[in-house]
């Protein structure tokens, strides 16, 4: 029997597992689709996620706020980014599914405490 997690790593786990799923996908979806010709990079800017969610499992505050921009720019991205409207939605549902997922999972990081003067 698996043991028991509280709950706030469980919302971290899940947001951090959402954020990589979405990276996979959209990976897949530029080596289908022929997108390496043309841009090889973008599989490589994608892919430099994974170390802030890997350090965001580890509750590293700075990999936490390193995903938060990664996503907002993927919103950014994918408004401003040419091509089929359908697929611009589905990035920025994606984007905004992990967003959700990581301000829901924000309790799982120490509370910032001030020191007095």
């Amino acid at each position: 029997m698996a043991p028991e997690t509280d709950p706030t790593t469980r919302r971290l786990e899940v947001a951090v597992g959402a954020a990589v799923a979405e990276v996979l996908v959209q990976a897949a979806l530029l080596v289908a689709g022929g997108a390496l010709g043309g841009a090889p990079l973008r599989v490589v800017f994608l892919s430099a996620k994974l170390p802030f969610a890997w350090l965001t499992l580890r509750r590293r505050p700075g990999a936490y706020l390193g995903l938060w921009l990664y996503e907002i720019a993927a919103v950014i991205a994918a408004i401003g980014a040419p091509g089929a409207a359908g697929t611009r939605v589905a990035f920025v549902l994606g984007a905004v599914v992990v967003m959700v997922l990581l301000g829901r999972a924000v309790c799982a990081f120490p509370p910032v405490e001030w020191r007095s003067r």
